[in-house]
């Protein structure tokens, strides 16, 4: 089970001048419009990374406190934490008793967390299992950025012109090129989700 403890004070990917620049504009003219447009990228993005849901709150790449349970019915050798990458493990309580930090450790990118028995790593057994951690982007990496500014583009940009439309001739009847079929056309383009591939959950 995993609960929000500490919400992210801002979810959002880009700057107001990073949104700007996604659209080509210098002025405050699009901000309104662009505000909306941000928060619904940065929310998509975050399901298309397939971060883990902690309802009510909202789905983020962000920093955040979180609380996990664990309830396992047999030993195992590491707990995988829901969010990651994990930035601190604020505290670990196996059936009732706080953990100290010299008796656990973490792979911070995949979020695993190790138990250790003089310092060598051992079986989880504990019935339940309560971790405290912070885990997130607290600074926004720049191709994760660059993803997110490519898909404003597009959302932006959608009403005014096709941004499948490669080619478009106009000499007699005309001609449209596409570069994809636009009934084809997923949510996010190949170069988006390219972009976004090292900070996608996948389950096994």
């Amino acid at each position: 089970m995993l609960t929000v403890t500490t919400a992210a004070p801002d979810r959002s990917l880009l700057t107001a001048t990073e949104l700007r620049a996604a659209i080509g504009v210098a002025d405050a003219s699009q901000d309104a419009a662009l505000a909306t447009i941000g928060a619904r990228v940065s929310a998509t993005i975050a399901r298309l990374c397939r971060v883990a849901e902690a309802a009510p709150s909202p789905v983020t790449l962000r920093s955040e406190v979180l609380t996990e349970v664990f309830r396992l019915n047999v030993g195992t050798e590491e707990l995988i934490l829901a969010r990651r990458p994990v930035a601190s493990i604020t505290s670990v309580v196996a059936d009732d008793v706080t953990l100290e930090t010299t008796e656990y450790e973490t792979e911070a990118g995949p979020g695993l967390l190790f138990y250790l028995c003089d310092d060598y790593r051992t079986m989880w057994t504990a019935a339940k299992i309560t971790v405290v951690y912070t885990a997130g982007w607290d600074t926004v990496p720049e191709d994760l950025k660059l993803a997110a500014a490519k898909l404003v583009g597009d959302i932006y940009h959608a009403g005014t012109r096709d941004p499948n439309l490669r080619r478009h001739r106009v000499e007699g009847v005309g001609e449209r090129e596409y570069w994809v079929s636009p009934a084809s056309d997923p949510l996010a383009s190949q170069e988006v989700m390219q972009l976004l591939a090292p900070y996608t959950n996948w389950t096994i």
